[in-house]
């Protein structure tokens, strides 16, 4: 699986992409995954019919085969190659804050080409540095090697890291839409029904004052892209706690990004058990 990987990089970008779609195809087929991409949609969506959320689950496979197959080249595009593929909208928020070498933290998810994303924001000459979790078996080696290839720097653990990044004027990319465990999360709304959510982002700008942007990379219709920005955001004190504050920002960031999501359904990564973790008072 790791050379088929690297093999990839080379492809035309028709012919990658149509292999990918072939394997999406036959994965949604054979249930890869598909009881959970199907189980998650009836959360988010229990309005719709079964039929609609199987469609929609079917568009999925194929949104994320063809964001895949368009990382996958990224070592071996040109800047003119990519940068003519995304539009850079609301990039200038960024760029104002490297620009003034000033820390600030990036919330996003696994939403549009959130591979791709670090590729061209490194590109852009963006220090991004990513909190990720470690990856195990040669063919996740080959897909993380894509990121160092393009300039990606990666982290695994550790708040002093991350503050440490933010201090010295890096830009901190935080996925904001993974189930984490209960000692460490805040349980806040998500599609009505309470998610474990970091409150990583949160605590970093409470901690050193930094600004935070949520920021994600859609894909359009016709196979480019455009990232989509908001805010900056502030963490502004106004409880005695700072839990309280902490948690209400949180709450926000994830309301923010809910919206996104149901604007555009087809493009988050629905294959992730984001409601698996419960609340304390939930407990059996």
């Amino acid at each position: 699986m790791g050379a088929l990987i690297a093999i990839f990089r080379y492809l035309p970008r028709a012919l990658a992409r149509a292999m990918l779609l072939c394997l999406a195809t036959l994965a949604f087929a054979l249930g890869v995954r598909r009881r959970v991409a199907l189980d998650n949609l009836a959360i988010a969506f229990p309005e719709m019919r079964p039929r609609e959320r199987w469609r929609l689950a079917f568009r999925n496979y194929c949104h994320l085969a063809l964001c895949a197959a368009d990382f996958l080249r990224s070592p071996s595009m040109s800047d003119a190659e990519l940068f003519s593929q995304v539009q850079p909208d609301g990039w200038g928020k960024l760029d104002a804050f490297v620009e003034a070498r000033r820390g600030v933290v990036v919330a996003t998810a696994h939403m549009g080409n959130f591979e791709l994303f670090g590729v061209y924001g490194a590109r852009r000459k963006v220090p991004f540095t990513i909190l990720t979790r470690p990856l195990k078996g040669g063919a996740n080696a080959r897909w993380v090697d894509t990121r160092a290839v393009a300039g990606v720097r990666e982290i695994h653990k550790g708040m002093e890291n991350l503050l440490a990044a933010v201090r010295s004027g890096e830009v901190l990319a935080l996925l904001i839409d993974q189930n984490m465990l209960s000692r460490r999360a805040i349980f806040t709304p998500f599609f009505g029904k309470l998610a474990a959510t970091t409150p990583a982002p949160a605590v970093v700008a409470e901690r050193t004052g930094a600004k935070v942007l949520l920021a994600v990379l859609l894909r359009n219709g016709d196979g480019t892209y455009r990232s989509h920005f908001e805010g900056p955001y502030s963490l502004e004190r106004t409880s005695a706690e700072v839990d309280e504050d902490v948690a209400r920002f949180t709450a926000m960031l994830n309301e923010r990004f809910e919206a996104i999501v149901r604007a555009h359904p087809e493009q988050w990564f629905w294959l992730h058990r984001r409601w698996k973790t419960r609340p304390p008072e939930e407990a059996g």
